[in-house]
């Protein structure tokens, strides 16, 4: 079942401050709502905001969206809207108060391009301008996975955990088998509770700026924050076998 998520149990009229009025203020003109989720703590916030949501591209995509900043650690942020594990966190959101799309962590101007024509098409707004085609091109959604290195060392770092990177393809099938049957387990994700979660394609440019060269997929990277290396898993494993590696890792710590 598709999971949706709404904002708010109460009513309207009970909520107070400065995010309450910017809420209602949108709800009201029936606009859509683009809420930026940011925090003291987050080294990347800053720059998602100057280099990402600052950038006339990004500007003039969003004109339809009312612009609304909230700090993580806010009382009224954390009543009223979804929680924010990282931060930088934006949230889509319809004037019905419904989250169409949550983008998580820091991503540059194209790929968040990409999300905010993926919440216009959703809402039903029609000026799309950065997908040619609408049904093929598309942005993966998940509440564990994150895509960026730099905002998972960044979030790993506030929160004093570990980072499990995955490589990926989308043509693998062990790649696949191991994302839907291994990561999929109770217990991995329970031994895993303590690791951020990356997931990165393996030609993509990003993992050769981190100096890695994967011939496998899957291959997965258990690091520190500071990415230096506790293990290396290459190719498919089963639950039992994967989670020895785990073990394993976590005694590097």
């Amino acid at each position: 079942m598709k999971r949706v998520i709404w904002l708010f149990c109460l009513p309207a009229i009970l909520m107070s401050g400065e995010l309450k009025d910017s809420l209602i203020k949108a709800k009201k003109s029936h606009q859509p709502m683009m809420v930026y989720i940011k925090s003291d703590s987050c080294q990347f916030c800053a720059k998602m905001k100057k280099k990402t949501l600052d950038d006339i591209s990004v500007l003039e995509n969003t004109n339809d969206f009312v612009f609304i900043v909230a700090d993580k650690n806010d009382e009224e942020t954390k009543k009223y809207l979804p929680n924010a594990r990282y931060t930088p966190t934006v949230y889509f959101i319809s004037p019905e108060f419904k989250v169409v799309n949550t983008v998580k962590g820091y991503l540059g101007k194209d790929d968040f391009n990409l999300w905010v024509d993926d919440s216009k098409r959703k809402l039903g707004l029609n000026d799309i301008a950065h997908v040619d085609n609408a049904e093929t091109n598309t942005v993966e959604k998940s509440d564990t996975w994150m895509y960026d290195m730099p905002s998972a060392m960044d979030y790993a770092t506030q929160t004093g955990k570990q980072i499990m990177l995955y490589v990926d393809s989308p043509d693998s099938k062990w790649s696949k088998k191991m994302l839907e049957e291994t990561l999929a387990d109770s217990n991995i994700k329970e031994a895993l509770d303590n690791f951020v979660w990356v997931k990165i394609q393996k030609d993509s440019s990003e993992i050769f700026a981190l100096g890695l060269h994967p011939k496998y997929t899957p291959t997965i990277y258990f690091m520190k924050a500071d990415k230096s290396s506790l293990a290396t898993v290459k190719g498919y494993l089963n639950s039992d076998d994967f989670l020895q590696w785990i073990n394993y890792a976590k005694s590097k710590i």
